[in-house]
């Protein structure tokens, strides 16, 4: 429900958006949730929040998934904490991407930062 939604993304301390790349963008799911955010627009009810953007990819095209998550992103105002872009066709591939482990892990590290003093 789009309203329960909306709770837990106001709730967040930050959204991490990802998403498998198809046809060198984000999946549809994914599309239907930013087209759905646009009656938050207006009023800027999500400006001064954090977010990461996340993309799969098996081959190519992570880069331009990662540009509709970050424009969603950029569009609301929030405030970016990186980006991650990991390769794999099945299940689990992505554990054999160190690159992208390695980004994923300096992303939480910052998301983690961020939270513990949020919450002191």
């Amino acid at each position: 429900d789009w309203g329960g939604i909306v709770k837990e993304v106001m709730d967040a301390d930050v959204l991490i958006i990802g998403s498998p790349t198809y046809y060198f963008d984000v999946c549809g799911h994914v599309k239907n949730f930013i087209d759905r955010t646009y009656s938050l627009y207006h009023d800027r009810k999500l400006a001064g929040r954090k977010g990461v953007a996340v993309a799969v990819h098996a081959n190519k095209g992570a880069s331009r998934t990662i540009q509709t998550i970050e424009g969603f992103l950029s569009t609301h105002e929030f405030s970016s904490l990186g980006s991650v872009k990991g390769e794999g066709y099945h299940e689990g591939d992505v554990r054999n991407d160190k690159e992208a482990i390695q980004k994923a892990q300096k992303v939480a590290d910052k998301i983690i930062r961020l939270v513990k003093t949020r919450h002191r």
